[in-house]
């Protein structure tokens, strides 16, 4: 009997989609703090969103290795 349902995503993909979100997100406030649109607590802001993107790509470089 042949599956109707494709298989599972893989969790590291899933991982990269999240750190591509955080990426996006701390991209974002760092450059509108570059043009000078958000006080110096929002760069900080952006810079730990872009931090919690590498924790998660980490993590899905290790899922890969598995």
């Amino acid at each position: 009997m042949e599956r109707l349902m494709p298989p599972k995503m893989p969790l590291w993909r899933k991982l990269m989609g999240v750190a591509a979100i955080f990426y996006l997100l701390g991209a974002t406030l760092f450059l509108l703090k570059a043009f000078g649109a958000l006080p110096t607590s929002l760069l900080l802001l952006g810079v730990g969103f872009i931090a919690i993107g590498l924790y998660f790509n980490v993590r899905a470089m290790g899922e890969m290795r598995r």
